[in-house]
């Protein structure tokens, strides 16, 4: 249902019960202009009889200037004083060119400087006699420092050793490794058969023991007989035996003790 639009008669007993009037009123709208005019007519009264007068300058500066040269007399120094004092700028006390206060300032210095002192040393005479007795020439072919004779100790006693053969790996020998004993050397190693580097191609029996032995040094002869009598007698691991049995060890000598790990 559409909404009906009220009557102009409606709106006006409306507008009665409203307390302000909150818009002009669209029959009358020059009644409202009256209050402007007649508040702008007395303004405007006001501002056409208000008179602004610029006065002109009482004096001009000129573009000019004095010049009066003082001597250093007392004329010349009581005109400057005055000059000071009537000049535009405000004259102040200059302590430094008082020579009564740059005596009072060089009193106080002069009272805690501290004087320079010379250091002159005391020097003291000398004995009539040195405490060391002049030494004598030495006569010719007289021997002048003592000789000395020098006491040696006697050499400690070496223990007893002898040369041991041991075991290094030339191929992979994996979680096996080379055996923990080895049995001792029967017979006297010579001094050539112990600088050589003896290296020895071994096969395996099933039980570890060495079936073959080949000797891969140049080095011969009752050296490499007795080394290789020695490795027969060395027991390896059998699993050593399962593949072919076949491994390359080299042998090195080391000094032990005959009798044990410590001397007597």
């Amino acid at each position: 249902m559409m909404p009906t639009r009220a009557t102009p008669h409606a709106r006006s007993e409306q507008e009665t019960r409203w307390i302000f009037r909150w818009r002009w009123p669209s029959a009358a709208p020059f009644p409202a202009l009256i209050p402007c005019a007649l508040a702008a007519l007395p303004f405007a009264l006001l501002l056409g009889l208000v008179r602004v007068k610029v006065a002109a300058p009482q004096f001009e500066m000129a573009s000019k200037a004095s010049w009066i040269q003082l001597t250093d007399t007392a004329d010349g120094r009581l005109w400057a004083m005055r000059a000071k004092e009537g000049g535009p700028l405000l004259s102040r006390y200059e302590p430094s060119t008082c020579q009564a206060y740059a005596t009072l300032e060089e009193a106080p210095m002069q009272a805690t400087r501290i004087a320079p002192q010379t250091y002159l040393p005391k020097l003291r005479e000398l004995p009539q006699q040195g405490p060391l007795e002049p030494l004598a020439l030495a006569a010719k072919g007289e021997t002048v420092f003592p000789r000395r004779t020098r006491e040696l100790a006697a050499p400690s006693a070496m223990p007893a050793s002898r040369l041991v053969p041991v075991l290094y790996p030339l191929s992979a020998l994996g979680e096996c490794g080379l055996p923990q004993s080895l049995p001792p050397l029967v017979g006297d190693l010579d001094a050539a058969t112990a600088a050589a580097e003896w290296r020895f191609l071994l096969r395996l029996h099933p039980a570890g023991g060495v079936a073959e032995c080949v000797s891969l040094t140049e080095a011969a002869g009752a050296g490499a007989k007795l080394l290789e009598n020695w490795l027969h007698g060395v027991t390896f691991d059998p699993r050593l035996a399962l593949d072919g049995g076949w491994l390359a060890v080299g042998i090195q000598f080391n000094n032990q003790a005959s009798r044990g790990t410590e001397p007597r």
